[in-house]
């Protein structure tokens, strides 16, 4: 802590005597020196700068010494929010995060709609293959939803934890937005022809008339996924197929309701679910939450990449580091002159 207040008292001197010479811009002006006034312009716009980023810098240089005098126990937290339809970025910072030997264990904030069949499976396969080979804790805390491919994501965690009236649920499989629009064009006298090989390959045309056998393969095809659906969450979250009627068909229910058919394991928040992590990872000291970088601010203007709410970023943290050590060696330097 002595050494945090000697850093920043040399970053505030170094301020203080910056703005002090600026006292000094209008005798230089009636001097007529006006490259000191432009030098002095310059020290200006520098503290300018230094002003957007000292928050984080002062935030940095806290961090690197409370880390010491402080420890806590670091876990990984991402947000899946919205329809999905790609799983790079989730599945990217799961590897990171379970092959991370700092970090104790995951936490996924669900707040999920829905989202591409393909997506939701690809997530949900990376969680369990990284379970396998890492056996790190990971848990779902549901907001306010968690249904169709989210809750696909979410039976491939330890546990899931929700608020009582968050909606759960939606196992199904479904074609959306198949509109059958030809018409609709040929009231506007519009022609269209679509020049395909295959029968089957129109299927999804929403200006050919859909015939009953393509009809019948797209509901094979739903089936299919459905079926598979259907069983991961019953395998994952130990229910019988023979209830599927029950917990599936495309029910949703509310998180008291799901409690019950076992679709859900506690009725909570983020206090609850912290302590579950602390539990299955025995975690007895403060937790540290590490977030996926996101850009903000100043760095969003240069492309590069901002820190989370909690974690600075690593150009900062490393150019605090250096701050401190080169602040460090001037103090003793002048103690011992």
């Amino acid at each position: 802590m002595k050494k945090t207040l000697i850093s920043i008292f040399f970053i505030y001197i170094k301020i203080t005597d910056i703005i002090g010479k600026t006292k000094e811009i209008y005798k230089k002006i009636k001097k007529g020196d006006l490259m000191n006034f432009f030098d002095y312009l310059k020290n200006i716009f520098i503290i300018l700068i230094f002003l957007q980023i000292a928050p984080i810098l002062i935030r940095s240089i806290k961090n690197q010494y409370s880390k010491m005098l402080m420890p806590r126990s670091k876990v990984g937290l991402i947000r899946i929010r919205g329809i999905l339809y790609n799983s790079d970025y989730y599945n990217r910072y799961l590897n990171k995060f379970f092959k991370d030997p700092s970090i104790k264990a995951i936490m996924i904030k669900m707040d999920c709609p829905g989202s591409a069949s393909g997506t939701a499976q690809a997530i949900f396969n990376e969680i369990l293959m990284l379970k396998r080979e890492y056996d790190k804790p990971i848990i779902t805390l549901v907001e306010n939803i968690s249904a169709s491919g989210g809750y696909y994501i979410a039976c491939a965690t330890d546990a899931i934890i929700s608020p009582p009236s968050a909606i759960i649920g939606s196992i199904g499989s479904a074609f959306q937005y198949l509109f059958q629009l030809k018409e609709f064009i040929e009231n506007y006298k519009i022609k269209y022809k679509a020049i395909t090989a295959g029968k089957y390959k129109t299927s999804t045309d929403p200006f050919v008339d859909m015939s009953a056998d393509q009809e019948t393969l797209l509901q094979q095809v739903l089936d299919s996924s459905y079926e598979q659906f259907a069983e991961d969450v019953a395998k994952h979250r130990k229910l019988s197929l023979k209830d599927k009627e029950k917990w599936a068909e495309g029910k949703i229910f509310t998180a008291s309701q799901a409690l019950e058919l076992g679709l859900v394991d506690s009725l909570g928040s983020a206090y609850l679910a912290t302590q579950i992590i602390k539990e299955k990872a025995l975690i007895k000291e403060e937790i540290e939450w590490i977030k996926p970088p996101r850009k903000t601010g100043l760095l969003k203007w240069f492309g590069g990449q901002d820190a989370s709410e909690e974690e600075d970023s690593s150009m900062f943290n490393a150019f605090a580091t250096k701050l401190c050590k080169f602040l460090e060696e001037r103090y003793l330097q002048n103690k011992l002159m």
